[in-house]
């Protein structure tokens, strides 16, 4: 049967497809689609230009013909950051960030609070669209009453990109011929074996596509950890010292007893030990007499 002669070729397509790196998948693509449209009956798609069309366009031009556009691939950029100051009044300075969020569209993705006697330290980390990243970060540093660090990584994805969405594209293009050969398909061994490899090829779709959600959700919201503290003043605090002192004692002694509490075998045989004692001095006494 026709379909069924079709079945090896398509194990090799997917097997290419699947194991290989990026130009494998485009080799293992083509040649799944050639064969799918072969059998078919529909025509095949045009060759890929040669590797010297760019030179040939630009000879096509200087003789007066008509250059092709060429496509300019927008830059995908992940830009994250950290920041560390000092503030005057830890919630004033809450206040004004959450202000900033809602006026630039970002959010609190994680929220820490630690309580140092002498400086007092928050920890935010916010998602803020890309666009206003350097808005963002400038409004709220204004506020700053001194700026300890700050640092910026920015990293250029635009070949992973790439890169993703031509391996999906061509993996869709796939699945398309094998729904195509599904339909023609009249045997229930071809039937189970084309849904099979459409299972393989669906997992591999989802996964792909998941990818590519999060390198844009990266893209489009850049991550900022903001870590900003307060100075109190420093003083004796004999008060504090002296509630400090009678807590540590307490505890202290708690500890003593739960530690007297885990010798009791010790106790029970030293007991035990002065009983025989005093029974023996005892015993002593009545024979004097």
């Amino acid at each position: 049967m026709r379909s069924l002669r079709l079945i090896p070729a398509l194990l090799t397509a997917v097997f290419l497809f699947s194991c290989g790196g990026a130009k494998m998948e485009d080799l293992a693509t083509e040649a799944g689609i050639a064969n799918l449209e072969k059998n078919i009956n529909s025509p095949a798609p045009p060759p890929a230009p040669p590797m010297g069309a760019l030179e040939e366009q630009k000879e096509g031009s200087a003789a007066g013909g008509v250059d092709k556009p060429i496509t300019i691939i927008e830059r995908k950029l992940i830009k994250n950051g950290e920041v560390y100051f000092r503030t005057k009044s830890l919630p004033d300075t809450k206040k004004n960030i959450q202000s900033a969020l809602n006026m630039f569209k970002g959010y609190i993705a994680k929220e820490n609070a630690y309580d140092y006697s002498e400086n007092p330290q928050e920890e935010l980390i916010v998602r803020i669209p890309s666009q206003n990243f350097d808005q963002f970060l400038d409004l709220i540093l204004k506020g700053a009453d001194q700026v300890d660090s700050k640092k910026i990584d920015i990293e250029d994805v635009t070949e992973q990109f790439v890169d993703i969405e031509a391996r999906l594209k061509n993996k869709k293009q796939l699945e398309a011929k094998y729904q195509e050969l599904l339909a023609k398909a009249n045997n229930m061994d071809d039937i189970l074996m084309i849904n099979r490899e459409m299972n393989v090829i669906r997992e591999d779709i989802d996964a792909t596509e998941g990818r590519l959600r999060y390198l844009s959700n990266q893209v489009n919201y850049s991550t900022l950890r903001i870590t900003y503290y307060q100075n109190k003043p420093k003083g004796f605090g004999f008060g504090a010292k002296l509630g400090d002192a009678v807590g540590n004692g307490g505890t202290g002694f708690l500890w003593f007893l739960i530690g007297m509490v885990n010798l009791w075998p010790l106790w029970v045989v030293g007991g035990l030990i002065w009983y025989f004692i005093v029974w023996l001095v005892r015993r002593n006494r009545k024979k004097r007499v």
